[in-house]
């Protein structure tokens, strides 16, 4: 469900101070790249000096309006906009972005307590040592690459070429792994290298296109399981399958994919498995997204 809200409702929603230390953030291009995230919208604020960022996430939640900035302490009411948050949701409603009603705030993801742990590690670094890190890693690994500049906001959406582009790949890989003299070593290694190209895809901002661009690499690895035979049942197809199908449910999370045509397409994909079971058909992995009356449907 999409939440219809403009600036006129905002500035009457702050106190006036608020709002005007926003517009001065503004005219002063203190505001990175907004980008989608769980619904709402993330983007870094820079404070006057520049030498501080501020991340900041606005979204609908409970159909109020709610933020969480860098600048706040963890007491802070969430449905008390700050400069940085007011800022954030103007530049959104320039561009026409469309609310939802049922935002998820980054607060309520569930962090590892290792990845945690070395957060905190990391934000005891210099910043420039701790981007050269970042930016070592990067290089050599594409998903990583790709997630660093989706948050620096150089990279949207995949677009229809690219998302084309994807698929060519995906059906080349398919198509390589099966002539000529092949074996099962080789069509192990497509579904690595195709769950590879998913998962770069997976760290750009969701969308019902890239999810549709998974759902095709599916079909395209369920048909290479039906010419393995018994072997697909192997751990090192498993493997793969449980990799694509994790990429499936996170980006139909992240995009917020409609419940209904959601089971209709995975009905589909896993009728037409030739195996007789799709990488995709595990109906309690959809649980958060589909809810037990989905998960239900495709179980019937």
């Amino acid at each position: 469900m999409v939440v219809r809200i403009d600036a006129e409702a905002v500035r009457g929603a702050v106190d006036p101070e608020i709002y005007r230390a926003a517009e001065a953030l503004l005219a002063a291009g203190r505001l990175g790249r907004i980008v989608e995230v769980n619904g709402g919208v993330v983007a870094a604020v820079h404070t006057d000096s520049g030498a501080t960022a501020y991340e900041v996430w606005v979204g609908v939640v409970d159909r109020a309006f709610s933020s969480e900035c860098d600048c706040a302490g963890p007491e802070t009411d969430p449905e008390e906009l700050c400069a940085h948050a007011v800022a954030v949701t103007l530049t959104a409603l320039a561009d026409g972005f469309p609310w939802s009603a049922n935002a998820t705030p980054p607060s309520t993801t569930q962090v590892d307590p290792e990845v945690r742990r070395l957060a905190d590690v990391a934000a005891t670094l210099p910043v420039r040592r701790l981007a050269l890190l970042v930016a070592e890693h990067a290089v050599t690994d594409r998903r990583l690459e790709a997630r660093l500049l989706t948050y620096a906001g150089e990279l949207d959406a995949p677009t229809e070429d690219e998302l084309a582009d994807v698929r060519k790949v995906v059906e080349s890989l398919a198509a390589e792994a099966t002539t000529g003299q092949w074996d099962l070593y080789d069509v192990a290694k497509a579904g690595q290298q195709i769950v590879e190209e998913l998962e770069v895809l997976a760290q750009r901002p969701a969308t019902e296109a890239t999810l549709l661009t998974v759902e095709y690499a599916a079909r395209r690895w369920d048909a290479l399981l039906g010419l393995v035979g018994e072997a697909a049942d192997d751990e090192d197809f498993e493997e793969i399958g449980s990799a694509l199908r994790a990429v499936h449910v996170r980006l139909c999370l992240e995009s917020q994919a409609e419940p209904e045509p959601l089971v209709e397409r995975l009905l589909d994909i896993i009728e037409a498995a030739e195996t007789g079971a799709s990488c995709l058909d595990r109906p309690t992995d959809y649980l958060p997204v589909l809810g037990p009356d989905g998960v239900a449907a495709l179980t019937d």
